[in-house]
């Protein structure tokens, strides 16, 4: 499974976030973005990234290995999990920002 980012700052760097629990934090970090994720986040560091030309980036999934703060967990069959990308901006100044978020029930 892959997840992708699009309509992101190109040339930029990102790293997508997980979660089992949505939310609603806005300026998170002193982002520009909200943070649409909530509880225990973990993040996909292992795979940070370069945004294309085109404003895409993405990363392959292991379901057996999904960051959390605790450590890597396998998912479950039927648990509902929220990723979102946090990468930088330029709106006019350096800053970061995030993709909206996605939630998937995975089977």
């Amino acid at each position: 499974m892959d997840l992708e980012g699009v309509n992101i700052t190109p040339n930029a760097f990102g790293y997508f976030l997980a979660s089992l629990n949505s939310g609603f934090v806005p300026n998170a970090g002193g982002s520009q973005g909200n943070l649409c994720l909530g509880g225990g986040i973990g993040r996909h560091v292992s795979q940070i990234g370069s945004i294309d030309s085109g404003g895409e980036f993405s990363i392959s999934l292991d379901l057996t290995s999904v960051p959390t703060p605790s450590g890597p967990t396998a998912v479950l069959s039927g648990s509902t999990w929220n990723w979102q990308c946090w990468h930088r901006d330029k709106n006019p100044t350096t800053t970061s920002n995030f993709t909206d978020g996605l939630s998937v029930v995975l089977h």
